[in-house]
């Protein structure tokens, strides 16, 4: 059963989530504009919706697949969306905050992975949850999730030309 949702648990969700959030549809939709719609009907789904949640953990969950869902019918609807360029606007946003010049370049390479492939490689190395949560979040197979990260490590090297496993510090 649905509850309602209070001006306080909004502004309380808001805060605590809204950072997160942005840096997913971030990575994913490359648009502040985009973003903040996406971020503005995620919360408006939330307060409409206001399902009751098991954990602080199933609410995150909730919210990011709300959002990335959000995210692809973005991209649905601007097939050609124009990606702004990394190096235009990491001042003005704190996702490359101290990081050094490769792990930008990692993540301007995985701007250009296929939504597929982006939105497990977010989840599992920038987010930090595991294939199992990351399967439940996106209401796909643990292998699906294993495979989609085996092909977007092969991607990744392919075009950053590095040998080996794709290394990225999970925060």
């Amino acid at each position: 059963m649905n509850r309602k949702v209070t001006d306080a648990d909004l502004e309380q969700t808001i805060n605590k989530y809204s950072d997160t959030l942005y840096k997913i549809c971030f990575l994913i939709l490359k648009d502040e504009n985009d973003i903040k719609d996406v971020l503005q009907e995620t919360f408006i789904k939330y307060m409409t919706k206001a399902p009751d949640f098991k954990s602080e953990e199933h609410k995150k969950a909730w919210l990011i697949k709300v959002s990335q869902n959000k995210c692809r019918e973005f991209l649905r609807f601007h097939k050609r969306h124009a990606a702004v360029p990394l190096d235009e606007v990491e001042e003005s946003i704190s996702v490359t905050d101290g990081m050094d010049t490769s792990s930008i370049e990692l993540l301007s390479q995985i701007w250009n992975l296929k939504y597929k492939l982006k939105s497990v490689v977010i989840l599992y190395y920038i987010e930090g949850y595991n294939i199992k949560e990351i399967s439940q979040i996106l209401n796909i197979s643990e292998s699906a999730v294993k495979k989609r990260l085996e092909r977007a490590r092969k991607e990744l090297r392919m075009l950053t030309s590095v040998e080996g496993e794709l290394v990225y510090e999970r925060t």
